[in-house]
């Protein structure tokens, strides 16, 4: 939902709360968020330590804001898919070795994404363009895809964390 007035525009498509906090409230919130991708000083071994001993959906764990602050819809759906995990696999039974990886193309993603002002998951080699030169439709591996981008299978789609879901059942496991 887009509001625009005379003066100010707000963009309601993203956040599920917004408002306005007293900067002695500040800290409290930035103590309930997880490690971010996108800091410098971020720990991972924090994430991998909530994680590793989940039985939760992977899927389900990148969106919860206390574990990893950051990682929306798009940019889980498709880093699992870029790591080959399927979504439902329990945190639990990812190996180190597949969650650093993991941990290292989120913060990828999420860098471009700064950088590009938008979400850009795709190769630019696969696509034969540079990033910013990427069409709408080309920016994205899997997320509201219909056929997978490696082997053509449909992709699948369910809702995981409410919110919709979208893996390669041949690709991903």
């Amino acid at each position: 939902m887009r509001v625009v007035g005379d003066r100010k525009a707000f963009d309601l498509i993203g956040p599920t709360r917004c408002e306005l906090i007293a900067e002695s409230d500040k800290q409290k919130l930035l103590d309930r968020l997880g490690e971010d991708p996108l800091r410098d000083d971020a720990d991972p071994e924090v994430v991998w330590n909530r994680i590793s001993r989940s039985r939760a959906p992977i899927g389900k764990l990148l969106l919860n804001q206390s574990i990893i602050a950051g990682v929306g819809n798009v940019f889980r759906a498709d880093a699992l898919f870029d790591q080959g995990i399927h979504p439902e696999r329990p945190g639990r039974e990812l190996s180190r070795e597949e969650f650093d990886a993991l941990w290292q193309r989120l913060c990828e993603f999420l860098a471009i994404g700064v950088r590009y002002n938008r979400i850009i998951t795709a190769d630019p080699e696969t696509i034969g363009r540079t990033r910013g030169r990427m069409r709408k439709g080309e920016r994205l591996l899997v997320y509201r895809k219909v056929t997978c981008p490696e082997c053509v299978s449909a992709i699948d789609r369910w809702e995981l964390g409410n919110r919709w879901m979208y893996a390669c059942p041949a690709c991903q496991s």
